[in-house]
């Protein structure tokens, strides 16, 4: 065989193989002896699909060296007893479904929580009273908020915003103030000192761009300053989604808004966001009789709630 390039097939008929003499079954004398169990090559058992020899016609012929060997896909496995095979949606094979928005809800992976906190008497207390509020404590900056003076730290702000629930979340600030100004020595101080915490300090770390201060709706970082009153949540929900494209997805329900200012917490819940008005145990009655807060923000006060409170 080796020195022949076609080998004459075993035909007892002596009549050329068609179509009508195939059969399932070989019957000598009334099928043609050069037959492949299937119609292509791939389809064959190994044994045969590497032979050196293939059918054409009748006849055995040696296969040309550079023929290329088809090669047969996996079959898919065959269901136990009793299974049914899946049918696959035909979305499955055109395309992956797209991924959800950055920052929004849905995901197992989006359960961190935003603390968001106002500046003026939240973070600090009247200018220079700790005689009347006895945990504040003052430091040597000029904090030019209602009216002006040294900037006095609220016990939240010289306690710590770290020894509340928010040491476990990420932090950011809406006031309709600006402190005194992006610039100056107190604003850099509040963002040093002030908004610290285990999980934020983290996050700072590899995104040491977030410590500048935003104006308004035009969000760049968590820090956000000059947002009016009673329209403060829209800026907490653009600080929401800028963090989304820094990759943390934070669900509405799981953001924290504490502010002294009574007229800035019912609109929080348009948003679906919580929101807690503190300094309850001492208030400015020289201004809105009462509407603002006086010693500023409690630890104690920061409490993780579902909803929207005012003092009582």
């Amino acid at each position: 065989l080796e020195s022949r390039a076609e080998v004459p097939a075993d035909d007892p008929s002596g009549e050329p193989c068609r179509g009508g003499s195939m059969s399932r079954r070989r019957r000598y004398g009334s099928m043609c002896s050069c037959r492949r169990r299937h119609s292509t090559m791939a389809s064959n058992p190994s044994e045969e699909r590497d032979s050196k020899w293939v059918c054409k016609g009748n006849r055995m012929v040696a296969r040309p060296r550079d023929e290329p060997v088809e090669v047969a896909p996996s079959p898919a496995p065959m269901p136990a007893e009793g299974e049914t095979s899946p049918t696959p949606s035909p979305a499955e094979d055109v395309e992956s479904p797209a991924p959800a928005p950055v920052g929004d809800e849905g995901e197992g992976s989006c359960t961190a929580c935003l603390c968001m906190f106002d500046i003026d008497r939240t973070l600090t207390g009247k200018q220079g009273k700790t005689r009347q509020c006895p945990r504040n404590t003052p430091t040597e900056f000029y904090d030019e908020a209602y009216g002006g003076g040294k900037a006095t730290l609220s016990a939240l702000a010289g306690e710590g915003i770290s020894k509340t629930f928010c040491n476990g979340c990420l932090l950011g600030i809406t006031s309709a103030g600006s402190g005194s100004g992006e610039r100056s020595s107190w604003n850099r101080y509040i963002l040093d000192h002030i908004m610290r915490g285990e999980v934020h300090d983290a996050f700072v770390a590899s995104h040491p761009d977030a410590q500048r201060w935003s104006f308004g709706t035009k969000v760049q970082s968590p820090y956000v300053i000059k947002q009016p009153d009673k329209k403060k949540q829209y800026a907490v929900e653009l600080v929401r989604r800028w963090y989304g494209q820094a990759g943390v997805c934070i669900k509405p329900e799981n953001v924290y808004f504490f502010g002294d200012r009574t007229e800035n917490m019912m609109p929080f819940k348009e948003m679906g966001m919580n929101s807690r008005e503190i300094s309850c145990g001492s208030r400015d009655r020289r201004i809105g009789n009462g509407m603002v807060g006086y010693c500023g923000g409690r630890p104690e006060e920061i409490q993780r709630m579902q909803g929207n409170f005012l003092c009582e």
